[in-house]
């Protein structure tokens, strides 16, 4: 049976994001690094979350339920949150807009302005209470 399969949206995203760090950064941030994933994963991986709008934490969440992303990320395991983090923290900020507005035109999305936040934190972390206190 020759099924024609259609690509998820979300596959589609992480090998233009796989591609274009692979492109862009080495292989590896430090010789002496543990190599268990390299840059340009742990990067495309950083870029998917900023295009699905997630924390690092449901970042890692979200690909411990997508197998086929991991695999077009060539990942042998998903990362720690705070490997993510760390990868952001280590990327050259030019490159990562550059890197990130190319992946948005590679895949059709116009943006004037695209707002990153580097905590990992949702904004909305206040209580119910707090927030109708505050008038929020």
């Amino acid at each position: 049976m020759g099924m024609n399969r259609r690509e998820s949206q979300y596959v589609k995203v992480a090998r233009i994001a796989y591609r274009l760090t692979q492109r862009t950064l080495p292989r590896y941030s430090h010789a002496k690094s543990p190599h268990h994933f390299t840059l340009p994963q742990l990067a495309a991986c950083v870029l998917l979350m900023f295009y699905l709008d997630l924390s690092y934490r449901d970042l890692e969440e979200w690909l411990l339920a997508t197998d086929m992303v991991c695999r077009v990320l060539e990942l042998p395991r998903v990362p720690d949150h705070t490997t993510l983090q760390r990868t952001y923290k280590k990327l050259r900020k030019l490159d990562f807009e550059r890197m990130k507005n190319q992946l948005l035109e590679e895949n059709g999305v116009e943006e004037a302005a695209i707002a990153s936040d580097s905590t990992g934190f949702s904004p909305g972390q206040a209580s119910l209470y707090y927030q109708t206190r505050s008038g929020r």
